[in-house]
């Protein structure tokens, strides 16, 4: 008996040391689907190469707004350390609207690189129609992109 109530105040200690946070992971299931975009996934600058190998997410609710968090996780390569690269992470609606887009800048000090970038709102829980998903990815001068955009469509057979 003495054991039961001993386990009983230990769980509730545990509990109350956790009432103060707000922000709660959420099960991996219920994130949205994150994938770096194909035609900015590679940054081309000045016999620089840089690209993005993979990205996943960790999601979070805020229990005080309802507002839905992910933090996403990059990883990649570049050719030479110390590059200032430029990246950005958009949360985009169903029809494949922004609903929320941030910028930031990272340099690797290796050929590789993994990073985890700020949380960003990609919705509140209990919205209507909510199938947000994330999309990362290098911000691209014009030319870098289109330059992105013919090399994708040689890949994929649109072009010769």
């Amino acid at each position: 008996m003495k054991s039961k109530i001993f386990a009983l105040i230990v769980g509730a200690a545990a509990l109350a040391g956790c009432a103060g946070q707000s922000i709660n992971e959420v099960a991996s299931g219920q994130c949205p689907p994150v994938a770096p975009l194909a035609t900015a996934d590679g940054l081309s600058s000045g016999g620089v190469q840089a690209r993005i190998g993979s990205a996943s997410l960790v999601c979070y609710v805020d229990g005080q707004n309802d507002d839905l968090l992910a933090e996403v996780s990059l990883s990649g390569t570049v050719t030479q350390s110390g590059i200032e690269l430029p990246f950005f992470v958009a949360a985009l609606d169903e029809k494949g609207s922004i609903i929320n887009r941030m910028q930031m800048k990272v340099t690797p000090s290796g050929e590789t690189f993994s990073y985890k970038l700020p949380k960003i709102n990609y919705g509140r829980k209990g919205a209507e129609n909510l199938k947000a998903r994330l999309v990362v990815g290098f911000v691209l001068t014009p030319q870098q992109l289109a330059e992105n955009r013919a090399t994708y469509a040689k890949t994929i057979g649109l072009t010769r």
